[in-house]
């Protein structure tokens, strides 16, 4: 019975000392988890609404000892390349590859060059009273593109400090060299031809091919008017050279039509002396330049108000020494005809003796 008693009252201390023990350890367990799990759960703004604030406060606290376990014994990171934003570029570092840099596009920045071809084409600039320009002219062409009237003249203004060229890159040149479109009030400016004949399209679409010869010249063509004169040598050999043009007029309707005619009062020089072309287009030149033969020629024509009326011609073209006329016999022939003319009267002169 004294057992039983003395028994009773241990487990009496006993349960009074365990609820003694327990407040501390309740306070703890209702406080500070709460206040954990509650930093934890502002600072994870996307996790789920139903997540239990004691499950994120332990996710939490665990994952910031692994993150603190993790870095121990890991390089230092200002000896590591990092990648700022999506522009690829880094901190200086031990050069190791940036993971995630955007990849150059095709052509830009991976130093890899466009395939190109150069072509050589003749540009020839005839102004107002001049010519200005007169050089080849070699353009870059890229594959797949083609080389334009407008490429190589603009490739000509880059290229010489002789000449300026305005308007080109707008497709419509409106000056050069300080000479505007309609100097004299009219329809005048600058035109073009291509292996000497006038082009129907724009600069921008006329395509180019190597060894191609461009005149750019200055006229009133659909005004006053404009001959690009041919010299004919067919009568040459009797001092006379001919010069014709070819004009292309419109009627009412718009519809072209061409003919041949004779450029009359025109200005020639030949070596060095100035003939001027009658209402046939022709002129007969002197003993002097027809010894002078092969020589060069230029040509001029003027309106009254100083437009130029002819394109002049290349520097350098000649006139050729004449061919021999018809029924001309050479020195040779000549010799020959006198040896046989002189042995038949020898043969007839003996026989005349003879007879006597």
């Amino acid at each position: 019975m004294i057992m039983k008693k003395r028994i009773t009252r241990f487990m009496a201390s006993a349960l009074a000392a365990g609820l003694v023990l327990s407040a501390p350890l309740t306070a703890f367990a209702d406080d500070e988890p709460t206040t954990v799990a509650s930093e934890a759960s502002e600072a994870s703004s996307s996790g789920s609404d139903e997540q239990d604030p004691a499950a994120g406060a332990t996710q939490d606290v665990d994952a910031e000892t692994k993150s603190a376990d993790d870095t121990e014994g890991e390089a230092d990171p200002a000896g590591s390349t990092t990648t700022t934003g999506t522009t690829g570029d880094t901190e200086e570092g031990d050069g190791s590859d940036v993971v995630g840099a955007p990849a150059p596009a095709t052509g830009e920045g991976d130093g890899a060059d466009v395939a190109t071809t150069d072509l050589t084409a003749h540009v020839r600039v005839e102004g107002i009273d001049k010519m200005l320009y007169n050089s080849d002219v070699t353009v870059k062409v890229k594959e797949g593109e083609k080389a334009t009237a407008k490429s190589v003249l603009m490739a000509a203004d880059e290229q010489s400090d002789e000449l300026t060229i305005v308007g080109a890159d707008a497709n419509y040149i409106t000056e050069v060299n300080g000479v505007k479109a309609a100097t004299y009030g009219g329809w005048d400016g600058w035109m073009y031809q291509v292996n000497g004949v006038a082009a129907p399209v724009g600069i921008d679409a006329y395509e180019i091919a190597a060894g191609d010869s461009i005149v750019l010249y200055y006229s009133d063509e659909y005004g006053i008017g404009m001959d690009y004169p041919v010299m004919n040598t067919e009568k040459l050999a009797d001092k006379v050279l001919s010069f014709t043009s070819t004009k292309t007029t419109y009627d009412a309707e718009g519809k072209a039509s061409t003919q041949e005619v004779k450029v009359a009062d025109m200005t020639v020089t030949i070596a060095g002396e100035t003939f001027k072309t009658d209402a046939n287009g022709e002129i007969t030149l002197s003993d002097a330049a027809m010894k002078a033969l092969p020589a060069e020629i230029s040509i001029s024509k003027y309106a009254e108000n100083g437009c130029p009326l002819v394109l002049r011609y290349a520097p350098g073209t000649k006139v050729d020494a004449p061919a021999t006329k018809a029924g001309d016999t050479t020195p040779v022939a000549w010799l020959f005809v006198v040896a046989a003319g002189a042995a038949v009267l020898a043969v007839a002169t003996r026989k005349k003796e003879q007879v006597r």
